[in-house]
């Protein structure tokens, strides 16, 4: 099984570089609207789903008297 930095580490690589990557190719083609929103699209979807698994679920709260 994966460790959590292993799975973060792939999260992050899909995110950043699979979004830029569909952006690039999309606006070579002819597209830059849509590599625009491609690579928009991916990245929230990549910043939400590193909130909701690993940020979410910390507790930032003080200590209690």
């Amino acid at each position: 099984m994966a460790s959590e930095k292993v799975k973060l580490g792939a999260v992050l690589i899909v995110g950043i570089l699979g979004s830029g990557l569909a952006d690039y190719f999309l606006t070579t083609a002819g597209y830059p609207g849509l590599g625009r929103t491609v690579w928009a699209i991916g990245y929230a979807t990549m910043v939400l789903v590193i909130w909701y698994i690993w940020i979410r679920p910390l507790d930032f709260s003080g200590p209690t008297s």
